[in-house]
């Protein structure tokens, strides 16, 4: 019927989201005095509350490895906790990367990754791992972007379509365990 709305019209193709320029930040290192400030600001930015996962203690003993992204005036626009345990030295893992969603899809997140990918290399990991809810399409997407790769070994299942570890994080709480071998290239890192 001529003038009448086709699916297109309910449903438009999905078109990429515009890339912004990042505003002038600078990555830190966090500090226990910014605790607080942090609790606050991660309320808002992922779709599940982070605020139980940053315990003062948590970040006091993660801030060599963590990362902050802030503007000039001292903004926190972003956010990455890392750790590395005694009991895998090879292995860096990244416990949270988040973005203000203001400035997403900005590069922000990637200067996060490499500048704690760059750090655990030094600091004589060989491998850095996150683990992701397989149903997770965004994330999933991020960090294949930066060369992770779903680790498909023994026990893991398929859970939409992604190799990953059932319960692994508690009952119904899946994760694809996503690896990245630290190379040469982030020895040289710009720390």
């Amino acid at each position: 019927m001529p003038g009448w709305p086709d699916f297109d019209h309910w449903f438009p193709p999905v078109e990429a989201a515009e890339r912004r320029p990042a505003p002038p930040f600078t990555l830190r290192h966090p500090v226990e005095d910014d605790h607080i400030r942090l609790l606050g600001i991660l309320s808002g930015w992922p779709e599940r509350p982070l605020r139980p996962m940053l315990a003062g203690l948590l970040l006091r003993e993660m801030s060599d490895l963590s990362w902050l992204a802030e503007t000039d005036d001292g903004r926190v626009i972003g956010m990455l906790l890392g750790l590395a345990g005694a009991g895998r030295p090879e292995e860096a893992a990244i416990a949270l990367v988040g973005v203000d969603p203001a400035f997403r899809r900005r590069g922000i997140g990637r200067a996060l990754v490499e500048r704690f990918v760059a750090d655990a290399g030094r600091r004589g990991s060989t491998r850095v791992m996150a683990a992701v809810r397989p149903d997770d399409r965004i994330t999933l997407a991020f960090f294949a972007a930066l060369g992770f790769e779903p680790d498909a070994g023994p026990g893991t299942v398929h859970i939409y379509g992604v190799p990953a570890s059932s319960d692994w994080d508690g009952p119904g709480e899946d994760r694809a365990i996503l690896l990245r071998t630290v190379g040469g290239n982030e020895l040289a890192g710009d720390g």
